[in-house]
This record gives C-alpha cells, structure tokens and sequence, in this order.
C-alpha cells in the first residue's frame, strides 16, 4: 500500500468540492436557485467564464502578492478573509471554492455593490478585469441565447 504526503491528501481534499460549471448550467443555477434577474445572471455567468472558466477551485496569485479565490475570481486584499486583507465579505477565502457558490455570490453582490458606490449606479461590475475587457461592451443577450429558450422557466434542460 502506498502511502500519500499529508499535503497532497489535504489539496486532494480541498478540490475534491470543486465543481466546474457549464455555462448554461451555471446560468439555470443562478436563475432557479438564486432567483436572479436575467440581466445579472448575463453579468454574473460573462465573469464566470472569462475570471475561471465556471471553476470554483480556481486560484490564482497576483504580482501585489495578493490572491483571487473561486469562480468570480475574488481578492484576498480587500474582500475575503486571510493574513493579508480587510474581509469586507466576513467570510475565509477558501469558502469561495467551494462547490455550493453561495458564499461566493454572496460575496460578489457586495463587491459589485461597494463598487457602484464608488463608481456610480451601473459600474458595480466593472471591479472584475474580465467584466472591462471581455463582457462590458459585448451583446450579452446574443452570448446567452444558447442557455435561453422559450420554455416555461426559459433555460435549457440539462
């Protein structure tokens, strides 16, 4: 019997509630469980996918030495708790990897609301480089007529 490191067993553990979404899953996700608006979950699925391609294990480290966490890709600096920031979301860093996104959306709702205070009513998403370069000045309409079809809760059956 071969035995695994104790780090190697507890990083398989951490991904092991990771999930990656398909885009259109993601989006009935958001809409039937979340309750979302159409125009959020356009929004919300556009950053998802261009921040961690749906992945809610997704971490990636930054060259001001701080870390974005899970499927909206959220910073350690300001809105998560670690070593390095503020928590502003009152919540550990990892629970934005896990599978159940609730945590995350959570989280995101407050960054995009802080945002808009900032940057006025409208500009809460552009806190996401992915939103700025990728989402902002795209037909988000066109981009989610795959997952939207003229059934009676408008999403694809998965």
């Amino acid at each position: 019997m071969r035995v695994l490191p104790l780090a190697l067993l507890v990083g398989l553990l951490a991904v092991s509630d990771a999930k990656v979404f398909r885009k259109c899953e993601f989006a009935s996700l958001l809409e039937t469980r979340y309750q979302l608006s159409r125009n959020d979950i356009k929004n919300w699925v556009c950053i998802a996918e261009f921040e961690s391609s749906f992945n809610t294990a997704v971490v990636n480290r930054n060259h001001n030495r701080s870390t974005d966490y899970g499927i909206f890709q959220i910073n350690n600096k300001y809105w998560c708790g670690s070593d390095y920031g503020k928590n502003v979301c009152g919540i550990p860093c990892s629970d934005l990897m896990s599978d159940d996104i609730t945590a995350a959306l959570r989280c995101a709702e407050t960054v995009r609301r802080d945002t808009e205070r900032f940057r006025g009513r409208g500009n809460g998403y552009t806190a996401w480089v992915a939103y700025n370069s990728k989402c902002k000045n795209r037909n988000l309409d066109q981009y989610m007529a795959e997952c939207w079809s003229r059934g009676s809760n408008g999403i694809y059956p998965f």
